[in-house]
């Protein structure tokens, strides 16, 4: 039974809470680092130097720290993948971009794991709703000046490369479209928990703030992954539903008959989803192409890989990533590393079932790695260790 918030009061503006919205932000507003690191690492580093400060031992567990392990033995494989792709001379590349991401997301996993394991269900919810509303208050403020015609702010761009693209303080709009891509299921999960009217209309404007802003982005990645996952959330809800019916047989029929109807009136939705997914931006024709490369690649070193580095492109070893974050890892750290991700991704998917809104913002996370390389996507990382222990808590596990 999942745990209620009755009586319960959420910590809304704690230190702790702000300094991790705004490193959420900071991790997207790429255009406002200094080289690698910007606002986002130094307050991860500020995190993670007070954890380790305040363990006098500090005990590693799979359930704990699944993520963590995942990193350790992810590093491992890379670097068998570097000595065998460099031996053989296969495809040399620079990896010291790679490795410092990969190192720098460990660090990520270990410091809020640590967190988040000693937190209860209400803190946790707490910070979710914190980074759900402040967060779209915040990126919806940016969005109302970009609806302004205003296309820099304070000398940085609120656009991609000079384009009508919304991709506020973003090289990449993808970096910034990762904070937004679960909210609107998140948002729907609040809807369920919250018990004021009040929040509850705030809760559902800020789920069309966030699809208008994910729409503005044109990532055609975006949009698929979130297609999909509305798809599975409705034949989620209406199996759930038809479980609850179990009195009545002709209830069952009649709703399994309107579900096999909206599958099939869906149809059409679905190959419109994978049309855009291929068509509807500039790198998406060339996906057949660079992910066709991008087994090429793998097969030079099934096993272990070729070590971190790009792989892919219109070519083999066209310098480019595979544009799917299991083609990367594969090319990366071959099967093993395969496996790895598997076993990851399953414990995610296994861990967060009991909660339909949050399996839900987990696949939109998992489906727009299927259109590019998200490895290296901190948000991202964040997002996972928050549902994971969310959902652990809830179900009072932990």
């Amino acid at each position: 039974m999942e745990t209620t918030l009755i009586n319960q009061k959420y910590v809304t503006f704690s230190v702790q809470n702000i300094l991790i919205l705004v490193m959420m932000l900071f991790f997207g507003f790429t255009s406002l680092r200094f080289g690698m690191y910007g606002l986002g690492e130094l307050i991860l580093l500020y995190f993670c130097i007070v954890q380790l400060a305040g363990q006098q031992t500090i005990q590693v567990s799979l359930k704990n720290h699944v993520f963590s392990v995942f990193w350790i033995f992810y590093l491992s494989f890379v670097t068998f993948g570097y000595v065998v792709n460099t031996l053989l001379s296969i495809s040399p590349q620079y990896v010291s971009f790679d490795y410092k991401a990969y190192v720098v997301l460990l660090f990520l996993c270990f410091t809020f794991e640590q967190v988040f394991k000693r937190s209860d269900f209400v803190n946790l919810y707490s910070l979710l709703r914190f980074i759900y509303f402040w967060g779209l208050f915040i990126v919806g403020t940016l969005y109302f000046v970009y609806l302004l015609g205003i296309r820099s702010l304070l000398g940085f761009s609120l656009t991609y490369a000079g384009s009508n693209i919304f991709s506020p303080f973003a090289n990449d709009y993808h970096q910034f479209a990762y904070f937004v891509a679960p909210l609107p299921f998140i948002g729907l999960y609040i809807i369920t928990k919250e018990k004021s009217l009040l929040n509850k209309m705030i809760a559902f404007f800020g789920i069309l703030l966030s699809i208008n802003i994910g729409l503005a982005t044109t990532s055609s990645t975006l949009v698929s992954a979130w297609g999909v996952a509305t798809m599975c959330f409705c034949v989620l809800k209406a199996s759930e539903f038809l479980r609850k019916q179990k009195s009545s047989f002709s209830i069952n029929i009649a709703l399994g008959c309107f579900l096999l109807f909206f599958l099939i009136i869906g149809y059409g939705k679905v190959i419109l989803f994978v049309q855009n997914f291929f068509h509807g931006d500039t790198n998406g024709e060339n996906r057949l192409i660079i992910w066709g490369n991008a087994i090429k690649a793998w097969l030079h070193s099934p096993i272990f890989g070729l070590g971190p580095g790009s792989y892919s492109g219109t070519f083999v070893f066209g310098g480019f990533e595979a544009h799917n974050t299991f083609l990367q890892i594969l090319t990366q750290a071959g099967i093993l590393g395969g496996i790895l991700y598997i076993l990851l991704v399953s414990k995610l998917l296994k861990t967060t079932r009991f909660n339909t809104y949050i399996l839900c913002a987990v696949i939109t996370l998992l489906m727009y790695g299927f259109g590019i390389n998200d490895l290296r996507r901190t948000v991202l990382w964040f997002y996972y260790i928050l549902f994971y222990f969310l959902t652990l808590k809830s179900k009072g596990e932990m």
